[in-house]
Protein backbone atom coordinates (compact mmCIF):
# COMPACT_ATOMS: atom_id res chain seq x y z
CA UNK A 1 0.00 0.00 0.00
CA UNK A 2 1.27 3.27 -1.11
CA UNK A 3 0.48 6.02 1.53
CA UNK A 4 -0.36 9.45 -0.29
CA UNK A 5 1.02 12.06 1.08
CA UNK A 6 -0.95 15.26 1.57
CA UNK A 7 0.53 18.40 0.88
CA UNK A 8 0.23 20.39 4.38
CA UNK A 9 -2.93 22.69 4.50
CA UNK A 10 -2.23 26.58 4.80
CA UNK A 11 -3.78 28.46 7.34
CA UNK A 12 -4.02 32.55 7.54
CA UNK A 13 -3.79 33.09 11.15
CA UNK A 14 -7.28 35.42 11.51
CA UNK A 15 -6.65 39.29 12.47
CA UNK A 16 -8.05 39.96 16.21
CA UNK A 17 -9.63 42.81 17.77
CA UNK A 18 -11.07 43.39 21.31
CA UNK A 19 -13.28 46.20 21.89
CA UNK A 20 -14.45 46.70 25.43
CA UNK A 21 -17.50 48.27 26.14
CA UNK A 22 -18.45 50.44 28.89
CA UNK A 23 -21.14 47.97 30.19
CA UNK A 24 -23.86 46.23 29.64
CA UNK A 25 -25.79 48.87 26.45
CA UNK A 26 -22.25 49.16 24.95
CA UNK A 27 -21.95 45.98 24.87
CA UNK A 28 -25.45 45.32 23.39
CA UNK A 29 -24.70 47.70 20.46
CA UNK A 30 -21.11 46.17 19.67
CA UNK A 31 -22.69 42.61 19.46
CA UNK A 32 -25.22 43.87 17.29
CA UNK A 33 -22.82 45.63 14.67
CA UNK A 34 -20.64 42.57 14.90
CA UNK A 35 -23.31 40.19 13.99
CA UNK A 36 -24.40 42.80 10.93
CA UNK A 37 -20.86 43.59 9.34
CA UNK A 38 -18.41 40.81 10.50
CA UNK A 39 -18.92 37.22 8.78
CA UNK A 40 -17.38 33.92 9.98
CA UNK A 41 -15.38 34.49 6.16
CA UNK A 42 -13.94 38.02 7.26
CA UNK A 43 -10.35 36.73 7.84
CA UNK A 44 -11.17 38.52 11.45
CA UNK A 45 -12.31 38.05 15.15
CA UNK A 46 -13.52 40.51 17.19
CA UNK A 47 -13.89 39.83 20.94
CA UNK A 48 -16.57 42.30 22.75
CA UNK A 49 -15.64 42.61 26.59
CA UNK A 50 -17.25 44.19 29.00
CA UNK A 51 -15.95 46.62 31.55
CA UNK A 52 -19.31 46.50 33.98
CA UNK A 53 -19.51 50.60 34.26
CA UNK A 54 -17.60 52.84 36.86
CA UNK A 55 -16.84 55.21 33.72
CA UNK A 56 -13.81 55.97 31.47
CA UNK A 57 -11.30 55.56 33.82
CA UNK A 58 -12.27 51.76 34.51
CA UNK A 59 -13.03 51.32 30.93
CA UNK A 60 -8.97 51.68 30.04
CA UNK A 61 -7.95 49.83 32.74
CA UNK A 62 -10.19 46.91 32.10
CA UNK A 63 -9.02 47.56 28.50
CA UNK A 64 -5.37 47.44 29.05
CA UNK A 65 -5.60 44.41 31.15
CA UNK A 66 -7.46 42.39 28.67
CA UNK A 67 -4.97 43.48 26.23
CA UNK A 68 -1.93 42.56 28.55
CA UNK A 69 -3.41 38.84 28.80
CA UNK A 70 -3.93 38.22 25.42
CA UNK A 71 -2.81 39.36 22.15
CA UNK A 72 -4.99 41.00 19.39
CA UNK A 73 -3.94 43.14 16.44
CA UNK A 74 -6.45 46.45 17.46
CA UNK A 75 -7.54 46.85 21.18
CA UNK A 76 -10.24 49.86 21.67
CA UNK A 77 -12.50 50.98 24.14
CA UNK A 78 -16.01 52.33 23.94
CA UNK A 79 -17.14 54.04 26.66
CA UNK A 80 -19.42 57.59 28.07
CA UNK A 81 -17.63 60.87 28.89
CA UNK A 82 -19.77 61.66 31.26
CA UNK A 83 -17.61 59.96 34.20
CA UNK A 84 -13.82 60.74 34.90
CA UNK A 85 -12.88 61.23 30.45
CA UNK A 86 -9.85 63.05 31.70
CA UNK A 87 -6.62 64.22 29.64
CA UNK A 88 -4.92 61.98 31.77
CA UNK A 89 -7.20 58.96 30.82
CA UNK A 90 -7.28 59.68 27.39
CA UNK A 91 -3.17 59.78 27.85
CA UNK A 92 -3.35 56.54 29.51
CA UNK A 93 -5.41 55.02 26.75
CA UNK A 94 -2.79 56.35 24.21
CA UNK A 95 0.27 54.98 25.87
CA UNK A 96 -1.68 51.88 25.98
CA UNK A 97 -2.69 51.77 21.97
CA UNK A 98 -6.27 52.24 23.11
CA UNK A 99 -8.14 53.25 20.24
CA UNK A 100 -10.93 55.69 22.51
CA UNK A 101 -14.51 55.60 21.07
CA UNK A 102 -16.01 58.27 23.47
CA UNK A 103 -19.63 58.49 23.52
CA UNK A 104 -20.67 62.04 24.19
CA UNK A 105 -22.03 62.23 26.66
CA UNK A 106 -23.26 58.85 26.30
CA UNK A 107 -24.34 56.04 23.79
CA UNK A 108 -28.21 56.58 24.24
CA UNK A 109 -27.26 59.83 22.66
CA UNK A 110 -25.47 58.99 20.01
CA UNK A 111 -28.25 56.17 19.07
CA UNK A 112 -30.58 58.95 19.35
CA UNK A 113 -28.48 61.27 16.69
CA UNK A 114 -28.56 58.17 14.54
CA UNK A 115 -32.23 57.82 13.95
CA UNK A 116 -31.89 61.78 13.50
CA UNK A 117 -33.98 62.15 17.23
CA UNK A 118 -33.31 64.96 19.93
CA UNK A 119 -30.44 64.18 21.85
CA UNK A 120 -30.21 65.90 25.13
CA UNK A 121 -26.95 66.72 26.17
CA UNK A 122 -27.50 65.59 29.98
CA UNK A 123 -26.73 61.43 30.72
CA UNK A 124 -30.23 61.39 32.81
CA UNK A 125 -32.11 63.63 30.02
CA UNK A 126 -31.12 61.20 26.82
CA UNK A 127 -31.62 57.78 28.69
CA UNK A 128 -34.62 58.87 29.29
CA UNK A 129 -35.72 59.89 25.24
CA UNK A 130 -34.27 56.86 24.44
CA UNK A 131 -36.46 54.96 26.99
CA UNK A 132 -39.35 57.15 25.68
CA UNK A 133 -38.58 57.02 21.70
CA UNK A 134 -37.17 53.12 21.79
CA UNK A 135 -39.56 51.94 24.29
CA UNK A 136 -37.17 50.01 25.90
CA UNK A 137 -33.36 50.82 27.69
CA UNK A 138 -30.12 50.97 26.09
CA UNK A 139 -29.35 47.44 27.20
CA UNK A 140 -32.08 45.26 25.94
CA UNK A 141 -30.08 43.60 23.07
CA UNK A 142 -33.92 42.55 21.02
CA UNK A 143 -33.95 46.35 20.30
CA UNK A 144 -31.03 46.69 17.87
CA UNK A 145 -32.34 44.33 14.89
CA UNK A 146 -35.59 46.80 14.85
CA UNK A 147 -34.46 49.77 14.70
CA UNK A 148 -30.50 49.45 14.00
CA UNK A 149 -31.07 46.53 11.09
CA UNK A 150 -28.53 46.07 8.23
CA UNK A 151 -29.64 48.20 5.46
CA UNK A 152 -29.65 51.39 8.17
CA UNK A 153 -26.57 50.66 9.30
CA UNK A 154 -24.98 50.47 5.84
CA UNK A 155 -26.44 53.79 4.72
CA UNK A 156 -25.10 55.52 7.85
CA UNK A 157 -22.21 54.09 7.80
CA UNK A 158 -21.53 55.09 4.13
CA UNK A 159 -23.12 59.02 4.40
CA UNK A 160 -21.37 59.68 7.75
CA UNK A 161 -18.23 58.15 7.83
CA UNK A 162 -16.60 60.83 9.95
CA UNK A 163 -19.44 59.45 12.95
CA UNK A 164 -18.43 56.81 15.62
CA UNK A 165 -20.59 54.54 14.10
CA UNK A 166 -18.16 54.32 11.00
CA UNK A 167 -15.41 54.31 13.01
CA UNK A 168 -16.94 51.23 14.71
CA UNK A 169 -17.33 49.56 11.88
CA UNK A 170 -14.24 50.17 9.92
CA UNK A 171 -11.95 48.64 13.13
CA UNK A 172 -14.22 45.78 12.94
CA UNK A 173 -13.93 44.88 9.22
CA UNK A 174 -10.40 45.85 9.10
CA UNK A 175 -7.71 44.95 11.79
Amino acid sequence: MNARRQAPTLRTQRRTVLIVGEGDAEVAFLKHLRSVFVGRAAGITVKIGNAHGKGAQNVIDHTRKQADAYAFDRVAALFDTDTDWTPEVEKQARTANIIVLPCTPCLETELLRLKDQPAPERTADAKRTFQKIFGAEAHRSDLYPHYFPQAILEKLVATQPERLLARIVALMRAA
